[in-house]
């Protein structure tokens, strides 16, 4: 429900919007993709006290029957959130930060009842109810939390609130004027200090945000040095919307182009074993130690490898049969099924248009031998003429030029030249 203060203003009465609505406490749920709705910005704000941002801007998914009140439950955790006769009053944590109000909400017009707008000064000296929440009437008579949606502060509490697909949903803490240091403009309210429409901005720093690529992003000095600026740029309750848009814009121009890296998995068939039921990547050991168990079989591809021409080939020496014939190639298998048979060595190269930009290693652990060195590009690896069993294997694909991952002098060892 909506929760309306009436309160005189020069002989007007007007009403005032603050967060309500019916409180439940909800249990972690599983994500189900078919209950899923679709996706929405999030971000918690206490721009006005001058400490940006609480929680900075993400993306989540929201679900079937969600209203406000259940994605902040969710989002928050419901044990977070300060509620009172279904009202939201506080948020635990959120009284952390060093307070500094903005000049411009110091130079809004004085209410009747309350006085002169404040100041760092006034609300510092005003301070917190509790020690441990940043709640209502905080720094100042006239403060709370407000929310907005696609830069609109709606007419109904949160209970009335269903997420949509691709909704910009702010938490914010409003100091003074029942939001009009927000841009909340009601009758007989008072002047907001600015309306600029931060919406598109804020949902490029949730995509940001919610990247996997973000760290690799931010080593991008122009990207970062933008990227500052955005949030800087949230912060200022003065940003003009031709600010706002043009710092968009660069910032999404700025995003670099990040390949996923390209890797290999691998796994073996082992003998009393059969297949490794768990693919091993890039330099993990495939096979066993210690058990002096055979490898018979080994299936290997590459993940990452969509954007470029690039595939992974290899074939096995294999007891009594010797070299295969044919190369195997992309997850396909090598070795033996069925037969006790032993690998003996192994050749693995880089297939594709793209292969001179790659280099591949791997290292096998040999009967009698131990580890190996590392072979590369096609080389042999393992031993012949010794009858001796494969019993692990690691494989690496760095880009070209990296140094190997290990020594590289002995990665093959033939009876006949020892």
């Amino acid at each position: 429900m909506i929760r309306k203060t009436m309160m005189l203003w020069g002989g007007m009465m007007i009403a005032v919007v603050f967060l309500s609505g019916s409180v439940f406490a909800q249990t972690e749920r599983l994500v189900q993709d078919e209950n899923q709705t679709g996706t929405i910005t999030i971000a918690v704000e206490k721009f006005t006290l001058g400490e940006g941002y609480f929680i900075e801007p993400q993306q989540i998914p929201v679900y079937a029957g969600d209203t406000g009140i259940t994605v902040l439950d969710r989002f928050l955790g419901s044990s977070n959130i300060v509620w009172k006769n279904n009202y939201l009053v506080g948020l635990y944590g959120a009284q952390t930060g060093e307070v500094k109000v903005p000049d411009c909400i110091s130079k809004m017009q004085s209410h009747a009842d309350f006085g002169d707008a404040p100041t760092t000064e006034s609300a510092l000296a005003e301070g917190l109810t509790y020690p441990d929440r940043l709640s209502e009437k905080d720094y100042s008579p006239m403060s709370g939390w407000m929310y907005s949606v696609n830069n609109a502060f709606p007419g109904y509490g949160l209970d009335g609130y269903t997420p949509a697909d691709g909704d910009v949903f702010r938490l914010q803490f409003t100091l003074w004027g029942y939001g009009a240091d927000l841009g909340q403009d009601f009758q007989g309210g008072m002047t907001p200090i600015n309306q600029t429409d931060k919406t598109a901005l804020t949902k490029l720093l949730a995509e940001i945000n919610s990247s996997s690529n973000k760290s690799e992003y931010m080593k991008d000095a122009t990207f970062k040095t933008l990227y500052d600026q955005a949030d800087a740029m949230m912060a200022n309750l003065e940003a003009t919307t031709k600010q706002v848009r043009d710092l968009h814009d660069q910032l999404k121009a700025a995003i670099p182009e990040i390949s996923e890296p390209v890797s290999v998995t691998y796994h073996t068939h082992i003998q009393n074993v059969g297949w490794e039921k768990d693919w091993k990547n890039n330099g993990e050991m495939s096979g066993t130690s210690g058990r002096s168990l055979r490898l018979e079989g080994i299936e290997v591809k590459l993940d990452g490898a969509a954007d470029y021409d690039l595939g992974i080939q290899y074939k096995t020496h294999i007891e009594n049969i010797g070299w295969e014939k044919d190369w195997k190639r992309n997850g396909d298998m090598s070795g033996t099924k069925g037969q006790g048979l032993r690998l003996e060595g192994i050749e693995i190269a880089l297939t594709g248009s793209d292969a001179n930009q790659f280099d591949v290693y791997y290292q096998v652990h040999a009967q009698n031998f131990g580890w190996l060195d590392w072979a590369q590009n096609g080389a042999n690896a393992g031993t012949a003429g010794f009858g001796y069993r494969l019993e692990g294997i690691r494989v690496v694909v760095v880009p070209k030029g990296e140094a190997a991952p290990g020594p590289t002098a002995r990665p093959f060892v033939d009876k006949n030249l020892v």
